[in-house]
């Protein structure tokens, strides 16, 4: 196919000059045992897992968004490991590949989100290089047409929103959304579903410690609060014990997660667009995952009242959201897409088990995104109404 014929499948993925990093401060994780201590992902390539989709966190000089779909995404190379140098095709196909959504839900995403954040989805070949074409950013560093890095997807108020599950509100003044995930509000979310989560205390919602300092301010060598620390603890217990496996999430508790969040942020309120990106935000992973792992869940109904509760296992939903990471499923229960390599997962059945790198087994439609979003929202005004009433 000719490298200037613009389909869904094929924007033109090449540039004749890298886009500039935008002046934020890289969020590092700690690297796995078996990595080596540092390295760069450069060309959005790890030398380290090579060609594969094998986890690797952030290293110096990547970018991140508040997003962790998208995060999780560069985490495992399905859209470049340094998050630079986004088209419509990059992240289209990634979508595709690493959450098996369909090609509407993901045309709709991806050009909703660059609409969202004013850029143009289209990047034709050489053309969108030239500088009349080239667009400023709002932070003043300038970018082709059709090229976007995924710091600039946390622009305050457009994609972006206040109110997230495990991100602090957008200072006032500030143009991007904080990308720090606020460890101490993960284990927060336990305490939204019911049936009561066994284990869970309410001593882990009483452990906020507000620091509105943005991300491009922090000092990233400062050690971790004692609280952070504390709720990092207690978030990798449900992580990582078996038995938090048969614990399932479904859209009611989603939908107690979001109205507790906006009661948090009172008086403000989300507007209703922003409030529907929240709920669809969970509602797609709730059907990416959802048929993936189904214990049996005895004596627990679901959100209707009829049969055993069906929903995503606790501990995929936790690693994605504070470690932004796909979860480890037994390798007999894998599908002809899974990764070759295998190794000892830290969300298995049987810490004995081989485990390999989830991959999806069937499409996510838009329909389906918006049916579960519906039952949210329906369960999220309910609980606010609830909670005016108190």
């Amino acid at each position: 196919m000719p490298s200037d014929t613009l389909t869904i499948d094929n924007f033109a993925n090449s540039l004749s000059a890298s886009s500039p990093i935008v002046s934020a401060t890289s969020t590092v994780f700690p690297l796995p045992a078996d990595h080596p201590p540092m390295h760069e992902h450069s060309g959005g390539t790890c030398p380290v897992t090579g060609k594969t989709h094998a986890y690797c966190p952030p290293q110096k000089g990547d970018i991140r968004s508040v997003c962790p779909a998208l995060n999780t995404m560069a985490n495992h190379g399905f859209i470049p490991r340094d998050g630079r140098n986004l088209t419509f095709s990059i992240l289209f196909r990634g979508l595709k590949a690493c959450y098996g959504l369909s090609s509407t839900l993901a045309t709709v995403l991806v050009t909703g989100g660059f609409l969202a954040i004013g850029r143009s989805p289209i990047r034709i070949p050489f053309i969108s290089d030239l500088s009349l074409f080239r667009v400023q950013n709002p932070d003043g560093s300038i970018s082709p047409s059709g090229v976007i890095d995924l710091y600039l997807i946390g622009l305050h108020g457009r994609v972006e929103h206040d109110a997230s599950l495990v991100h602090r509100n957008t200072p006032d003044g500030e143009k991007y959304g904080p990308i720090k995930i606020k460890e101490e509000w993960v284990p927060k979310l336990v305490g939204d579903i019911e049936p009561r989560v066994d284990g869970y205390s309410p001593e882990y919602s009483d452990t906020d410690n507000l620091d509105v300092t943005p991300d491009h301010k922090r000092d990233p060598s400062a050690v971790s609060s004692s609280s952070e620390s504390s709720s990092s603890s207690s978030t990798k217990t449900f992580i990582n014990s078996p038995e938090y496996l048969s614990t399932l999430v479904d859209e009611a508790d989603v939908g107690r997660m979001r109205a507790r969040r906006q009661h948090d942020i009172l008086p403000k309120q989300l507007d209703g667009l922003h409030a529907e990106i929240a709920r669809g935000e969970m509602s797609i992973i709730l059907g990416v995952w959802n048929s993936q792992y189904q214990p049996k869940h005895k004596g627990k109904r679901n959100s209707n009242g009829n049969g055993e509760k069906q929903g995503i296992p606790l501990p995929w939903l936790l690693q994605w959201l504070s470690e932004e990471r796909l979860p480890e499923v037994p390798v007999s229960s894998s599908n002809t897409e899974a990764e070759t390599e295998v190794s000892d997962g830290t969300t298995t059945p049987s810490k004995s088990q081989k485990t390999t790198m989830w991959r999806p087994n069937h499409k996510q439609t838009l329909r389906d995104v918006v049916s579960r979003s519906q039952r949210i929202r329906k369960v999220a005004e309910a609980a606010e109404s609830q909670a005016a009433k108190l």
